[in-house]
């Protein structure tokens, strides 16, 4: 969490099963510090998430539910790569009511629509990337 640019970065990578985001979001939610301020950005381009169907999905979301609060108004940008197809899916069909999710192609111009720098993302993605890697048996989504 980076309270001082309001954004959390998020990095999937490997293979991500539905129970790895469910435990990863239900940490996230638990945090007394979440959300840091109105910005996520997530990159999703090393991440196998073949796994998740649209049912681990609507199951996720509505994790969201006691929390729409804090969702009202929140931008989130997801770098997607491989994945855009199930991304805009997730998009389309099963994103929380409140937040404005859009699913890019390039961390570019999720960073130009967030209003962040890219090189400060890209930092930050490559840290947390490398911090996932360093730990590879335990931990498939990172952030900060």
């Amino acid at each position: 969490m980076d309270k001082s640019q309001g954004l959390m970065t998020f990095v999937w990578d490997g293979v991500v099963t539905a129970d790895d985001w469910r435990a990863h979001l239900e940490e996230m939610l638990a945090n007394p510090d979440w959300p840091a301020g109105p910005r996520n950005l997530t990159d999703l381009r090393s991440a196998d998430v073949s796994s998740i169907t649209e049912a681990d999905q609507a199951e996720v979301v509505a994790l969201y539910a006691p929390h729409l609060d804090k969702l009202r108004g929140m931008k989130s940008a997801a770098v997607a790569g491989d994945n855009f197809e199930p991304s805009t899916a997730f998009e389309a069909n099963q994103s929380p009511t409140g937040l404005s999710l859009i699913i890019f192609n390039d961390l570019l111009n999720a960073c130009t629509w967030l209003g962040v720098d890219k090189g400060t993302a890209q930092a930050t993605i490559t840290e947390l990337r490398n911090e996932l890697r360093s730990r590879a048996a335990t931990a498939v989504v990172a952030e900060t």
